[in-house]
């Protein structure tokens, strides 16, 4: 029964292990400050969004990506920040809340 007991405890802790980490995802959304993402009540429009974040990001909020109204925390700040305010799309390593973006692209509207 121990046997037993044993091996579906290391079967339940792998499992959740991999649930954690998605890896590798394709996303489509936009590059927002961390301090307006988290709002219940929209800071700008989308016409004012890049100036807005672009700014806020400076003053050292952190930048984050907006999925569907899904907020991701983006572990490498540095490959994002021209980007602050426009849509992207972006390929990344999704753990938990925060992606590490290996590659990101603007949405030309």
């Amino acid at each position: 029964m121990k046997k037993y007991l044993l091996a579906f405890a290391l079967l339940f802790s792998m499992g959740a292990s991999f649930a954690a980490t998605r890896g590798d995802e394709h996303l489509k959304g936009y590059i927002d400050d961390s301090m307006c993402a988290g709002s219940a009540t929209p800071m700008c429009t989308e016409a004012t969004r890049a100036t807005c974040a672009a700014k806020c990001i400076k003053g050292g909020a952190k930048a984050v990506l907006v999925v569907d109204g899904k907020v991701y925390k983006i572990a490498n700040q540095k490959s994002v920040s021209k980007f602050a305010g426009k849509n992207v799309t972006v390929d990344g390593k999704v753990t938990d809340d925060t992606i590490e973006i290996t590659k990101v692209t603007e949405i030309k509207s």
